[in-house]
């Protein structure tokens, strides 16, 4: 098994990369790559940082991913995907 990033696809195509059912793992985005997306995930959902979900749907470059009960919706960039 082999951990692909979604980093490696083309800019406007990074949301196509990922498809419902695809499993993916939250990462927490760099401050300078957007503050406030970081500030909210470190303070309101770190436990989740780290941890695989799987894709239940997208939407341009929002994506709607599911950990273990609760459901959350992350920026496209904020997602390695699992292959």
């Amino acid at each position: 098994m082999r951990q692909l990033s979604i980093f490696d696809c083309q800019e406007e195509d990074r949301h196509e990369c990922i498809q419902k059912h695809d499993l993916v793992k939250l990462i927490l985005l760099d401050k300078s790559i957007d503050w406030e997306i970081h500030n909210y995930r470190k303070y309101y959902c770190e436990k989740w940082i780290g941890k695989i979900g799987t894709v239940l749907e997208i939407k341009k470059n929002t994506v709607e991913v599911q950990f273990l009960e609760e459901i959350i919706l992350c920026d496209v960039r904020e997602l390695e995907w699992i292959a």
